[in-house]
């Protein structure tokens, strides 16, 4: 099922030759007009884009590749549903900034990131798309 469109963005104040240990935290953020905007602490369905910024740990020399996998882990649309996978083989500040979207309304749940680093996993994040409150 091909309907994730995602990228990646990746910054640093370092040359490429970075390996993170772990996730120190993640950012949700609504979008702004295909910026990332507002901090929130979950997504509604209709976020049709969502945002995500991944502090890493600890920085530590070498060649890298980093991937973010999402996944639906408990939704209304299914369980452990890989939706999409952003790669980079590069990082800066420590940081890898990333979205996706969907053409339609997000399907309620539970979603998950798995974040990679040369094929192994420093990682796993997950976080909610819930109706707003009233509904």
């Amino acid at each position: 099922m091909k309907f994730i469109r995602a990228s990646v963005l990746v910054w640093s104040m370092l040359p490429a030759y970075a390996m993170a240990t772990g996730i120190k935290s993640v950012t949700l953020m609504a979008d702004d007009e295909g910026e990332p905007g507002e901090t929130v602490e979950l997504f509604v369905p209709s976020d049709l884009q969502q945002h995500f910024s991944i502090k890493l740990d600890e920085l530590k020399t070498g060649n890298h590749k980093f991937v973010v996998e999402f996944w639906s882990a408990d939704t209304t649309a299914g369980k452990n549903i890989k939706i999409t996978e952003v790669v980079s083989s590069g990082l800066l500040a420590n940081t890898i900034t990333t979205r996706v979207s969907l053409p339609r309304e997000w399907p309620v749940g539970v979603y998950r990131m798995d974040v990679k680093m040369d094929g192994k996993s420093i990682g796993t994040y997950e976080y909610e798309v819930a109706e707003p409150d009233g509904e």
